[in-house]
């Protein structure tokens, strides 16, 4: 069943370019309407939050996101996800990752999703202009449908990340995440266009793309999300 949905005014505190940023702390924070396809169909709202620290060749990155949608029966569904990150930068292009997400969305069928990997990632192209980075890695998923019990299984990670900053004011961003298992091979897309409006404010466009082989039967294998949103950084 398709659904669509308005996305609206937001906060989010970023650089889509940063792989090899100082040392310090950056914090994000992005709250908004969102629009949705797939398993909802009415409006939604959405609130992020990022925290990213560097100290020498260690960054971590730890992020959190709540989605609160209004059913077409006036009930409240909804969905949280958190994520961490640790990489280590063993030279210019090379590091290694452990990365971990949990979550738990009430209209995809099941009760939560938790998946932990370890890999490697070398960025193949760094300009002032690009940056592309993959990262490939073993890893272990858990699964809970609402009418089962939980269950693991390995798998195996593949991530991408592209930067284009083609104008001093304006950056596009491909994010593209995979996990293969046996039971299901999740995957993620994430694309985005940030310009610029006047000095640390700028306005963002974005489309999330979610496609799951494992969906229970009467659920949506793929899920949209639509969003337009004013950006702060500071």
């Amino acid at each position: 069943m398709k659904k669509y949905a308005i996305l609206g005014a937001g906060l989010l505190v970023a650089s889509p370019l940063a792989m090899a940023a100082e040392d310090g702390i950056t914090s994000t924070v992005e709250a908004g309407l969102v629009m949705t396809s797939g398993n909802t169909s009415t409006k939604s709202y959405n609130v992020k939050g990022k925290l990213e620290h560097v100290k020498g060749p260690m960054r971590n990155t730890v992020a959190a996101e709540t989605l609160y949608i209004d059913g077409d029966n006036g009930k409240l569904s909804e969905k949280y996800l958190g994520s961490g990150k640790t990489a280590y930068q063993f030279d210019e292009h090379s590091y290694g990752f452990i990365s971990g997400t949990l979550e738990r969305d009430l209209f995809s069928g099941y009760d939560y999703q938790g998946s932990i990997s370890t890999g490697y990632g070398y960025r193949f192209l760094d300009t002032k202009e690009m940056t592309f980075d993959l990262e490939a890695g073993p890893g272990y998923r858990r699964s809970k449908l609402d009418t089962e019990e939980a269950e693991g299984e390995v798998i195996g990670r593949l991530s991408g990340l592209f930067a284009y900053r083609f104008s001093k004011t304006a950056t596009f961003t491909q994010e593209v995440t995979s996990e293969i298992g046996s039971d299901a091979t999740i995957t993620k897309s994430i694309t985005a266009l940030t310009a610029q409006i006047a000095g640390n404010m700028a306005m963002k466009a974005s489309l999330t793309a979610k496609h799951n082989t494992g969906t229970p039967e009467g659920v949506d294998a793929l899920d949209t999300e639509t969003g337009l949103t004013l950006v702060y950084t500071f």
